[in-house]
C-alpha cells in the first residue's frame, strides 16, 4: 500500500469501476484489441479491463469537469463583456520515464475524441521543449538530460499561453525519440483545439526561471503512478525491446543501434547507470515531489494494472 498524500480520497479499483454512465460506455465500445494495441505505448502494457474499469470512468469524470469549465468560462466572458472565445479544456499528464504516461495520454485523446467529433482533441509532449543535444552539449549538461535545467521552460509557458489564449494557430517543437533528439525545424500544429492534453515528466514542476508554473494553464491534472523498484523494471524491459528492435530493423541510425554491438551484460550496466545517476534522481528530487499537486493520481501494481485511483479532495 502506497503513502497516500492528506489530500486524495482513495478509490480502490472495484469502486472506481462503477462509476460510469450510458455516455462513456458508448465511447468505450470504439476501443477494440486493434485500436487498444496501436494506441498504447512501446513495450507498455494495458488491457481492455484497463478500458472498461478505469478509463470509462475517467473520461466520464473529464466530462463532467469539461461541462464546468465551459458553463465558467462563458460566465466569465459575459462578466467581462467580452466575445466568447474558445479557450481548450487543458489536461495535464505528469510521471516517471517508463512508467505509461504515453499509453495513458493516448488512450484518453482517443476516448474524448469519439465523444466531440469534428472538435479536435490535441495531444502534445514536453519532449519537443528539451534543449537539443548541441545545446545540452555546449552547456555542459548533457548527463543532465530531463532534468528541469534541459528544458525550455519559458518557450514552454509561451506556448500554453497561446493555447489558452486560444490562438488560431499554435505549434509545438517535434522530438524524436529514434534520434534522442529534438527535431530541427519540424512542428506539430494545432488549429484551437476542444481539449489539449500535454504529456511529460515535467509538467507539474515550477521554474526556478519564472514565477509561473506550467499547470497553472491546467484545467486539470493526472499524475501516473508506481512503486520504483516497478518503474525501475520497466524502465530495464523497454530498454530490452528497444534493443531487439533496432537489432531487428538493422537500423543504424537509431540512438540505441551502438548498445546492439555489444555483449548484453554491458548494455544492461550501461543503461542502470542512466537509471541509478539520471532517471531516478530525476523522479525522487523532480518528479515525485509534484505528485501531490495533481488532481487525479492513478497508481500501478504489478504489470501495469492500476489498482488505485487517488482523487483531489480539495
Amino acid at each position: 500500500m502506497p503513502n497516500v498524500p492528506v489530500n486524495f480520497a482513495v478509490y480502490p479499483r472495484r469502486e472506481w469501476q462503477v462509476l460510469t454512465t450510458p455516455v462513456a460506455e458508448r465511447t468505450t465500445e470504439l476501443v477494440t484489441p486493434h485500436v487498444l494495441g496501436n494506441i498504447k505505448a512501446f513495450n507498455d502494457e494495458i488491457s481492455m479491463a484497463d478500458v472498461m474499469e478505469i478509463y470509462q470512468p475517467l473520461v466520464n469524470y473529464l466530462l463532467l469537469r469539461k461541462a464546468q469549465y465551459d458553463q465558467n468560462h462563458a460566465e466569465r466572458q459575459n462578466f467581462l463583456q467580452r466575445t466568447n472565445t474558445k479557450s481548450p479544456f487543458v489536461i495535464g499528464i505528469a510521471g516517471s520515464v517508463a512508467v505509461g504516461k504515453s499509453t495513458t495520454a493516448r488512450l484518453l485523446q482517443f476516448m474524448l475524441q469519439a465523444e466531440f467529433g469534428d472538435e479536435q482533441v490535441a495531444l502534445t509532449t514536453t519532449d519537443g521543449f528539451l534543449l537539443s543535444n548541441a545545446e545540452l552539449q555546449e552547456r555542459g549538461i548533457t548527463d543532465r538530460k530531463g532534468f528541469p535545467e534541459s528544458y525550455d521552460m519559458r518557450g514552454m509557458i509561451e506556448f500554453m499561453d497561446e493555447v489558452k489564449d486560444g490562438s488560431p494557430v499554435i505549434r509545438s517543437p517535434r522530438y524524436s525519440h529514434d534520434i534522442s533528439d529534438v527535431v530541427e525545424g519540424e512542428f506539430d500544429e494545432f488549429k484551437r483545439p476542444e481539449i489539449f492534453i500535454i504529456e511529460g515528466i515535467n509538467t507539474l514542476q515550477a521554474s526556478d526561471r519564472s514565477p509561473v508554473y506550467l499547470s497553472d494553464f491546467f484545467d486539470i491534472s493526472i499524475y501516473v503512478d508506481a512503486q520504483t523498484k516497478l518503474i525501475e523494471k520497466w524502465y530495464l524491459d523497454r530498454f530490452h525491446a528497444l534493443l531487439e528492435q533496432t537489432s531487428r530493423t538493422n537500423d543504424q541510425a537509431n540512438f540505441f543501434w551502438d548498445w546492439t554491438q555489444v555483449p548484453l551484460e554491458k548494455a544492461d550496466a550501461a543503461a542502470m547507470q542512466v537509471w541509478d545517476t539520471v532517471n531516478l534522481v530525476n523522479l525522487n528530487d523532480y518528479i515525485l515531489p509534484t505528485r501531490e499537486r495533481a488532481d487525479i493520481v492513478l497508481h500501478k501494481s504489478e504489470n501495469h494494472e492500476i489498482s488505485e485511483i487517488w482523487l483531489r479532495k480539495f
